[in-house]
């Protein structure tokens, strides 16, 4: 080996070297860092569950909104806001909506196979289910649930 690539070797080592110190440096500190302001590292935060979400109901007492303030599917309203395929901003009913995408049929699965068996079934279908005013049954359009189909 020259001296030329000797010293270029060596060079690339001393590089290696600082930039893993350096990096490990900034690793230690990345916790104080990413803290918020007045806190340090490790230290906890006050938290406070999200409120449980309020909608408006509608003359047949169906809740109607958006899922945004929902902390979990079984708090989304009954009349979920969608925008229609002809651009008209109304509601699908929920349970039109979770039979749709197989929300409701994960509920009946007993075994991952089952669960295949309704993907393989419904994979690349469109399901049309129509959009309401908020109502429930006045229909202003209609929504399409697509499954994709498998990538394989």
């Amino acid at each position: 080996m020259n001296r030329t690539a000797v010293i270029k070797t060596a060079g690339v080592g001393a590089l290696v070297l600082a930039l893993g110190v350096a990096g490990g440096a900034a690793v230690a500190t990345v916790p104080t860092l990413l803290a918020p302001q007045g806190l340090s590292a490790g230290e906890e935060i006050a938290t406070t569950p999200m409120p449980a979400p309020k909608y408006s109901m509608n003359a047949q007492g169906e809740s109607y909104g958006t899922v945004v303030d929902a902390r979990s599917p079984d708090e989304e309203p009954d009349l979920i806001q969608a925008e229609a395929r002809n651009g008209q901003v109304g509601y699908v009913r929920k349970s039109e909506l979770d039979a749709a995408n197989g929300s409701s049929a994960m509920k009946t699965f007993k075994s991952p196979e089952e669960a295949l068996a309704w993907q393989r079934e419904n994979e690349g279908k469109d399901v049309v289910i129509p959009v309401y005013l908020n109502d429930g049954v006045t229909i202003i359009g209609d929504f399409i649930v697509t499954s994709e189909p498998s990538r394989e």
